[in-house]
């Protein structure tokens, strides 16, 4: 009886041991966020874009771009038309600019209108695809955030803040080049 006590206590510990384990390997392919890591990353980003070092700016920007916050998506966007430290793109440009209009600010809308007016049709048509395919992306619906504009008593520009309504997240890289 004894013995047989033993190895149901050996198995049961087997068994909760391996459990944990199979627990720990699945919440490592989840991606946890961190909102004050990006809220802050997004805030010195703008700072170094106003400064003009768009090194800097580009590195701090990037993962709350792809976490869906607007106002990040939106200097990436002149970044990448204007070729400021990225390999310029019109298409990759307008896509940021195009999901980061989600939120419907006039100025961004009619920048966009604008660029978009000017375009050829084919080039509207790569546009029209790399808008959806950031939206599905970095949109607010696939990054669960939902934004807020308020104007800005300094500046008197809209000034767009997000955040994420869950902690989780699935983490899109950035494409670099067409």
């Amino acid at each position: 009886m004894r013995k047989i006590t033993k190895f149901l206590v050996s198995v049961g510990l087997i068994l909760s041991i391996s459990g944990c384990a199979n627990t720990a390997n699945d919440s490592s392919r989840i991606i946890r966020i961190d909102p004050i890591k990006l809220d802050k990353a997004e805030m010195n980003g703008m700072k170094y874009y106003r400064k003009g070092d768009y090194e800097n700016a580009f590195k701090q920007l990037k993962e709350p771009a792809m976490w869906g916050y607007k106002g990040s998506q939106y200097v990436l966007a002149f970044m990448f038309l204007k070729g400021q430290y990225v390999e310029q793109s019109t298409v990759i440009g307008m896509g940021w600019l195009g999901v980061a209009n989600e939120v419907n600010v006039n100025e961004w809308r009619a920048q966009f209108d604008t660029f978009y007016g000017a375009s050829p049709a084919p080039l509207k048509a790569k546009i029209d695809e790399k808008v959806a395919l950031y939206i599905q992306r970095y949109g607010m619906k696939e990054q669960n955030i939902t934004c807020n504009k308020s104007l800005s008593t300094s500046t008197k520009r809209v000034e767009v803040k997000c955040q994420h309504y869950e902690g989780l997240g699935t983490l899109y890289d950035i494409e670099m080049v067409e």
